[in-house]
């Protein structure tokens, strides 16, 4: 999986969410992951969450 930017991502191997903080090339941070079998209002607090902690695109 290519990750080449800050914000949340999907994992699609992995069924998940996750929200990464990318820094460089050489530099990227797996801050936080959420399942698919989650209920979504938690999916969606979730990412309220990563949004209000940094720039998610």
């Amino acid at each position: 999986m290519k990750i080449d930017r800050t914000g949340i991502i999907e994992n699609f191997s992995e069924k998940r969410y996750e929200y990464w903080i990318v820094e460089n090339q050489d530099v990227k941070i797996m801050v936080s992951w959420i399942s698919w079998d989650v209920p979504q209002e938690l999916i969606n607090k979730w990412k309220e969450e990563m949004a209000m902690s940094g720039t998610s695109s």
